[in-house]
């Protein structure tokens, strides 16, 4: 059975509209970046995804909330 595996970056955070690299630290999404991250969840709305996987990092799960909660999974523990 073929598997797609879809791979997005995370969203616009606060960092990088001061021109500063996170690296690893967390960082959060921005305002732009909540907007575009809503935009993807709308976009990947009819994907049928079985799993949404990320880094542990605050800007990545932010990024990929709206999407997960438009699939009605809970939120990560």
């Amino acid at each position: 059975m073929p598997m797609e595996i879809v791979f997005e970056t995370h969203s616009w955070s606060e960092d990088n509209d001061r021109g500063i690299a996170t690296g690893w630290l967390p960082g959060r999404l921005s305002e732009r970046g909540r907007h575009l991250a809503g935009e993807l969840g709308g976009r990947r709305r009819g994907d049928g995804l079985a799993a949404v996987f990320t880094s542990d990092l605050a800007r990545a799960v932010e990024t990929a909330l709206p999407g997960v909660r438009r699939h009605r999974h809970p939120d990560p523990a």
